[in-house]
């Protein structure tokens, strides 16, 4: 069976891990193809931390679509929304929207959660992930993600 016949969960649990998480606190995804971008994935290629780093210096909306693990993962990703909170606000960043997903209305995504997270600039995201605080709970955002998919959005003038 290919994977264009495989329901989006099955496809997504079949990936290995690699999206966008931070160089220093959550690891950066090595490729041998830059162009091939894991779907379900953990942390950004060194591409795709290069690009977000080239982002303009303004506010941006990290927009994070997020797959639990089965057995737990929920509980953990939990721990690791309570810690990154505070961490938040002190680089100047705050959480616009987080939820649980009822359903996918169009197309056949498989998502648990999104969050909506906006930061000053995309600097501040690395200057977040960096920290010995945020090293300290980056433990529990890995241990319960099975994978996530992140944009990096901003208003349109």
């Amino acid at each position: 069976m290919n994977k264009q016949n495989l329901s989006r969960r099955q496809f997504l649990g079949s990936s290995s891990a690699a999206g966008l998480a931070i160089a220093s606190g959550l690891g950066v995804t090595q490729s041998a193809n830059a162009h091939v971008v894991e779907i379900n994935a953990i942390s950004p290629t060194q591409e795709q931390l290069q690009e977000f780093l080239a982002l303009p210096e303004q506010p941006v909306v990290m927009v994070n679509l997020l797959k639990f693990k089965a057995d737990g993962g929920a509980a953990e990703y939990a721990k690791y929304s309570a810690g990154v909170g505070p961490l938040l606000e002190k680089v100047g960043a705050r959480i616009i929207f987080s939820s649980t997903t009822a359903m996918c209305f169009l197309g056949n995504g498989d998502w648990d959660a999104i969050a909506l997270v906006e930061y000053p600039r995309p600097a501040a995201l690395l200057q977040m992930s960096s920290s010995p605080e945020y090293q300290a709970i980056a433990g529990f955002r890995q241990d319960g993600l099975a994978g996530q998919i992140n944009y990096a959005v901003w208003q349109n003038a």
